[in-house]
């Protein structure tokens, strides 16, 4: 009879497999991946069937932390402007919290092993969250560079802030705010 897997080994993949993502990128050997959760490259292979399949998991993972994040409720007050600020707050605190995972998933997103399946999934987690950005952004943004603007420069300066952030963690206030500013101001229709 088969041994039932262990979640604790499946979480230490995943860790490990993040982390090497994250510095090395996708190439990242899956002898190195077990290697770092101290279990054997065979092991690797009992919890996920292919290379492709830890990635894809992990994507998955990742992304449906931070969709977690990012679609908990929002306070009912402020207009558009502060809305949409509450999200950038969201988004630089769970970038600063989870490092690797950011790093990792920045990885994965340009990574061709990812399947459109694993892609959609995590699309269709973010769908409620965009639909109430939009709402938020309608009379602000060009319609038409509104999924650049979003999926793109938000993610970027985000990204660039949090960098900032991580490198003079006492002006966390002024880069998270300057970061924002300029997202708000350049896409003002």
């Amino acid at each position: 009879m088969a041994r039932p897997l262990s979640e604790e080994k499946r979480q230490a993949l995943l860790a490990s497999a993040a982390e090497l993502v994250a510095m090395l990128g996708t190439g990242a050997s899956t002898a190195k991946i077990a290697q770092a959760a101290n279990v054997a490259e065979g092991t690797l292979f009992t919890y996920f069937a292919t290379k492709d399949d830890l990635l894809n998991q992990l994507f998955v993972e990742i992304e449906t932390d931070l969709a977690e994040v990012m679609t908990a409720p929002y306070p009912d007050e402020g207009g558009p402007r502060q809305r949409i600020q509450d999200i950038w707050n969201r988004l630089i605190d769970w970038g600063l919290a989870n490092p690797i995972w950011r790093k990792a998933m920045r990885q994965l997103k340009v990574s061709d092993r990812i399947s459109i399946e694993s892609q959609r999934r995590c699309e269709a987690m973010f769908r409620d969250a965009r639909e109430m950005v939009d709402r938020y952004l309608s009379g602000h943004i060009d319609p038409e560079r509104a999924s650049f603007y979003i999926e793109t420069v938000l993610f970027g300066l985000a990204d660039i802030a949090i960098e900032a952030i991580e490198a003079s963690p006492a002006n966390h206030k002024h880069f998270s705010e300057a970061g924002f500013d300029l997202f708000w101001k350049g896409i003002a229709a």
